[in-house]
């Protein structure tokens, strides 16, 4: 007797196991990353890359939504620029549209390529830029690495679950609407690097005042 009630504890305890093993939560955190590198040459093979124009500037944020239409970029700024910063502002997705639907799910930076790293490329072809991926909450900043004033680089975001419009969860835009963006909102903006000349000036300038007070002082 004693068996056979240890038989049925076990058997409940297993369909307990079973069952608790086969819940899941509805939908987990949605993942978005970035990837900045040199030129892709598929795309720039399709279409010409678009310019970031001087009316951009350094710490200057712009807002959009990813995934966007990926595509290169030339820095057309006037400035060498040395970091990115990425600001996730949509911390929270809710689309009732989708299929299946969101509701208040959660929204942080992540490893959608499966690489173990965030921020780096894992396409052969593309070599990064910088060097150094930092994050602290919600801010992700590139940094370790330069993108000098003309040249040409990629810029991508990815998102797990594909949050792409017209990827299969979030419905295409219409043709006519403007805006292609995608529903995750980013802020972005870019640190510049001064120029030799003015780097060399200011310790040119450094070096003479030190040396006129050290004068100064002899003369005391």
């Amino acid at each position: 007797m004693k068996r056979i009630a240890t038989k049925i504890a076990l058997s409940v305890l297993g369909a307990a196991g079973i069952s608790f093993l086969s819940w899941t939560p509805a939908r987990a955190v949605i993942f978005v990353e970035p990837i900045v590198t040199t030129v892709n040459e598929d795309i720039f093979q399709t279409r010409e890359p678009r310019t970031l124009g001087p009316d951009i500037l350094p710490g200057q944020i712009i807002e959009y939504g990813v995934p966007d239409r990926a595509n290169n970029l030339i820095n057309g700024t006037g400035n060498d620029m040395g970091s990115f910063v990425f600001d996730l502002q949509t911390l929270f997705y809710t689309n009732p549209d989708a299929d299946p639907p969101f509701a208040n799910e959660p929204v942080q930076w992540g490893d959608v390529d499966g690489d173990g790293r965030i921020g780096f490329s894992s396409t052969p072809g593309l070599e990064d830029i910088f060097t150094n991926v930092t994050i602290e909450g919600n801010i992700l900043t590139y940094s370790g690495g330069v993108i000098r004033d003309g040249d040409i680089f990629y810029n991508l975001f990815s998102t797990q679950p594909n949050l792409t419009p017209g990827g299969g969860i979030i419905p295409a835009i219409p043709a006519e609407q403007e805006n292609k963006d995608g529903p995750i909102r980013v802020g972005a903006s870019y640190t510049a690097i001064p120029e030799s000349t003015n780097v060399l000036g200011v310790l040119i300038f450094g070096a003479l005042g030190v040396a006129f007070k050290l004068k100064r002082s002899l003369h005391c």
